[in-house]
């Protein structure tokens, strides 16, 4: 598990645990498009630590680490065949709202926030496999990679509305 360490003025320090890395697997083209046929996987963060924190939260926030223009998580094609191509996810928090229909940061979308060491926060993230639909999967198959930013802060409310 990745971890992420920050450490405050005032004394406040913690620990944030995220994924090494998250695999969508194989991936189907969907014989029609009447439905999105997400393929979905979770993924966990959790506080494994909290010091000192007497006001406010640890906020965690994600964002895609390819710098797209549009600000979309995305896994790029990584061999010669799928060169170029791109599919598009979501990231979904524990409630299974879409982050990006939240308030877009500097340093990404709100996933969640830490009061206490040991909460954790369960989220998915989200492939449709219909971008796949009536494409010419010689030009689709191989390996895809993505990465994503984890940003933690200590923060007050007024800091995240």
């Amino acid at each position: 598990t990745g971890v992420v360490s920050n450490q405050n003025p005032g004394g406040v320090s913690y620990v944030i645990a995220i994924p090494d890395k998250v695999d969508f697997g194989t991936l189907q083209q969907p014989g029609d498009n009447k439905d999105a046929y997400n393929k979905s996987i979770t993924f966990d963060v959790s506080a494994t630590e909290i010091n000192n924190l007497t006001q406010g939260q640890i906020a965690v926030l994600m964002k895609d680490g390819t710098g797209d223009d549009n600000n979309a998580f995305r896994i790029h094609g990584k061999d010669a065949a799928n060169t170029g191509k791109s599919l598009v996810y979501s990231v979904l928090d524990a409630n299974g709202s879409d982050i990006q229909k939240g308030n877009l940061y500097t340093n990404g979308y709100l996933l969640s926030t830490f009061k206490t060491a040991g909460n954790k926060v369960t989220g998915t993230l989200s492939l449709a496999q219909n971008q796949l639909y009536m494409q010419d999967l010689t030009q689709w198959a191989g390996n895809y990679s993505g990465s994503i930013n984890f940003y933690s802060a200590v923060v007050t409310m007024g800091d995240v509305n």
